[in-house]
């Protein structure tokens, strides 16, 4: 009987819906690692096939007491909270849910796209106090997506569902990436472009990497320069892919015309980060990848992968150490 420990608060959405998913006939225990003990956890690793996190990380004590553990399994895309080191020297696996949440995110850069050039937190506002339209939102500063040029900066699944979502809005496509997508090209019309000729020419940059040690900063003063002063940026990867007090600079000065941003260099954001004084800014907390829709495909992708490993073959979406 294959044994998971399922790093998830048990009474979490996510761990609803995953209890649907369990194949027949495994053993899954679900723990929060934020509020159990350190020797819970231990005990609960001790004999495990796999493990599953979504949430608060076990700490390095009980990753060392996995001894059988065949696959750390992220119910998430990211895995910059993973200690990639630890993992490696233990010989054990790191798979992330990448193309889970993909919809979602993409889906969130829209909306802050449409609610940057339509001022929709503002009209929101203004209407609520008792003003009919401020006047940001009259006509000449309200802008379609139709026609622009979007840059995708990281054309995996999240980028690549960017680009279908764009179809519909006519727009011209660049994208950057580590890999040639000459599948991408040819369906979506999309062009291959150095960042550089992303920052220079785009009307909406978004940016869809994982944080590495070379992606962190990777938007700093020199690039945010290059863009337009009618560009925005939209980022719902990771925080620290900006460099934050250089868009701040850029937003004060006006350098860009606005940015929509899910993720923060320090998270959670306090109400003091200077972002939240500017007027040219749409924010969200980290909320894009999360959606009712997802939840089912984070679990059974889960399991699955870890089946996957257990009869002998490679998981997908193995990560290591950059």
């Amino acid at each position: 009987m294959p044994k998971v420990a399922y790093f998830i608060p048990p009474e979490s959405p996510m761990a609803t819906i995953s209890r649907d998913f369990i194949p027949a006939g495994w053993d899954v225990t679900m723990m929060d690692a934020s509020v159990s003990s350190e020797e819970e956890q231990i005990d609960l690793v001790a004999d495990a096939d796999a493990l599953i996190v979504f949430g608060a990380k076990p700490s390095e004590a009980v990753l060392r007491a996995a001894k059988k553990a065949r696959l750390y399994q992220l119910g998430s895309a990211g895995y910059d909270g993973v200690d990639m080191q630890l993992t490696g020297e233990l010989g054990m696996p790191v798979a992330t849910a990448s193309g889970t949440n993909a919809e979602g995110v993409a889906e969130q850069f829209i909306a802050l796209t449409l609610a940057l050039y339509r001022h929709l937190t503002w009209v929101d506002s203004s209407l609520r106090e008792g003003e009919w339209v401020p006047e940001r939102a009259r006509g000449m500063e309200t802008f379609e997506i139709l026609g622009k040029t979007v840059g995708i900066i990281g054309a995996g699944y999240i980028g690549s569902t960017v680009m279908r979502l764009l179809q519909g809005f006519n727009c011209t496509i660049l994208y950057n990436d580590i890999l040639a997508k000459p599948e991408l090209e040819e369906q979506y019309g999309a062009r291959p472009a150095s960042v550089d000729e992303i920052m220079s020419e785009a009307d909406i940059v978004t940016v869809h990497v994982p944080l590495l040690e070379s992606t962190r900063h990777f938007i700093g003063r020199r690039e945010l320069a290059l863009m337009k002063e009618s560009a925005i940026l939209i980022n719902t990867s990771r925080g620290p892919t900006v460099d934050q007090d250089a868009l701040v600079e850029a937003l004060k000065a006006r350098k860009i015309w606005g940015a929509g941003l899910d993720v923060f260099e320090v998270e959670p954001a306090s109400g003091d980060n200077p972002l939240f004084a500017l007027d040219n800014i749409v924010v969200s907390g980290h909320v894009a990848g999360p959606t009712r829709e997802s939840f089912p495909r984070r679990a059974e992708f889960a399991f699955a992968n870890i089946k996957r490993v257990l009869e002998g073959e490679e998981a997908i979406n193995i990560v290591t150490a950059t």
